[in-house]
């Protein structure tokens, strides 16, 4: 806190419940809490946490140290700080109804970097006015961001367009929303029908596009306007402008918005000259079935990176990379990529049956081991090393249906637990026209630490409930090689 007055004849500041007016003329609901303890005459830095897809702003009783819940479409194993604990860590904090949500006017354009975007800098403009404001100058006040999921999608659309932002933690955000809605031109139904449902149940005011993209989750046909609507609704070409200082946050098992985003988002910041720091947990969109780690590890980064960039405290933000694998170790790295040692393999072949009758999958967002698959063994390192990359499909095959293309869905299975690795199955497409193709193509990012005791292999099934359901009725030959790119396991963090 700066600019002390007269403790003894000053009050503390009062909270808040206004609106902004946003570019458009929409109103924004926000709600400004002042840092515990703040008297009149005095500033603080200021922190903006963004609710979650279908959450109200975060009222001032809930987010106590430890982290807050998202709601039912969050779930994150308590990775994310809260008002409560901001405000006690001497940040003034405002939430707010997200556009379309709630007290908030306007149509729901899923934190598109020039509506919702705006709505954040519309935010900022009022603040400059506030007199618990620090200012770094006129109109320019000295503030961060935080929040998960729509709340961590915004943080990249704000911080692209404003520099006046001076910090954000992303959490599970994304870097191209089509790529994680429609990855490989398959709809992932399972997360899209409940996000639909629950932005239908709360009653937001979604535009007729979003609407569309809901309806593609129930029939599995993506249109072109569609997907240049998801385009538009990305950070992606805009990651490039961010200057803010960035910690960015991803989950091990998210489902929804997988580690690849966070990849891509780190690797155009490195390329910006924009630090940054990428920090993978347990949690995400999905469920965590495995080890959490130290408590606390994750909020502790949150604390250090606030406290370095917003009140200029001498702290070190620790190595640019750290990775949590099913073992419960914390790993860390300079920077990513981790320099590759080289890779395991698997090799193999087989028949598969194509019906809507088979699935595998637990409520549309966890992958589980399915019955009707080729399983290819993975061969197990000679050392311990770790995973932290997106393993290579090459597949060859020779099929006929009742479509002439579909998708089937590779994972890999840990052989001894019947765990999928980060829960996770990635659709590949196939043309069934009896003749023999070969494609390749990534899976998705993973982290996992292999010993010479791990088993792991290569699943390919015909469906998966993460996805569309199958709709073909055939019969393919498969010849596949998987190859996981490995590399000697990171120094062990301090949890």
């Amino acid at each position: 806190m700066v600019g002390a007055g007269s403790a003894s004849a000053a009050a503390p500041y009062p909270n808040q419940d206004t609106t902004v007016t946003s570019f458009d003329g929409a109103k924004i609901q926000i709600h400004f809490t002042p840092a515990q303890g703040l008297l009149e005459g005095q500033h603080a830095p200021t922190v903006l946490e963004g609710a979650g897809w279908s959450s109200p702003a975060y009222p001032r009783f809930l987010g106590a140290v430890g982290g807050i819940d998202l709601g039912p479409l969050g779930s994150f194993a308590g990775e994310l700080l809260g008002p409560a604990d901001l405000a006690a860590a001497g940040y003034n904090v405002i939430t707010w109804d997200n556009r379309g949500w709630y007290g908030s006017g306007g149509q729901v354009m899923i934190d598109r970097p020039s509506v919702e975007g705006r709505d954040v800098s519309a935010i900022l403009d009022w603040l400059a006015t506030q007199p618990a404001a620090q200012l770094d100058d006129s109109g320019d006040p000295r503030v961060g961001m935080t929040g998960a999921s729509y709340g961590g999608g915004i943080q990249l659309s704000a911080a692209a367009i404003d520099h006046r932002i001076d910090a954000i933690t992303p959490n599970m955000s994304w870097y191209s929303l089509m790529d994680a809605l429609y990855p490989n031109e398959t709809i992932k139904s399972g997360w899209g029908n409940l996000l639909c449902f629950a932005a239908g149940i709360t009653g937001a005011n979604t535009h007729p596009t979003v609407n569309d993209l809901c309806a593609s989750a129930r029939d599995g046909v993506v249109t072109d306007d569609e997907i240049a609507f998801g385009r538009a609704s990305s950070p992606a070409d805009l990651i490039k402008d961010i200057r803010a200082p960035t910690l960015l946050l991803g989950g091990t098992v998210d489902t929804l918005f997988p580690l690849a985003g966070n990849v891509d988002t780190y690797r155009d910041l490195r390329a910006a000259g924009t630090p940054v720091k990428m920090m993978w947990y347990c949690g995400g969109h999905g469920l965590c079935n495995q080890s959490l780690g130290p408590a606390g590890h994750v909020l502790d980064a949150q604390r250090t990176f606030l406290a370095k960039y917003l009140k200029g405290a001498d702290l070190d933000t620790g190595p640019g990379f750290e990775y949590l694998a099913q073992d419960g170790v914390w790993r860390s790295a300079p920077d990513y990529p981790v320099a590759p040692t080289g890779s395991v393999t698997g090799r193999g072949s087989g028949w598969l049956p194509l019906s809507f009758f088979n699935s595998s999958g637990l409520l549309g967002i966890v992958a589980t081991k399915a019955a009707n698959a080729v399983t290819i063994p993975i061969a197990p390192p000679r050392t311990a090393v770790d995973v932290t990359g997106a393993p290579s499909l090459t597949l060859t095959y020779v099929g006929g249906a009742t479509l002439g293309s579909t998708s089937i869905f590779a994972q890999l299975v840990d052989t001894t637990t019947g765990k999928i690795v980060g829960n996770m199955a990635t659709p590949v497409p196939l043309e069934l026209d009896l003749g023999s193709h070969t494609a390749t193509l990534p899976l998705d990012v993973v982290s996992w630490h292999l010993t010479p005791s791990s088993r792991l292999a290569l699943q390919l099934t015909d469906s998966s409930n993460l996805f569309f359901g199958q709709q073909a009725f055939g019969l393919v030959s498969l010849r596949a090689e998987i190859t996981l790119p490995t590399a000697r396991p990171g120094a062990a963090s301090a949890g």
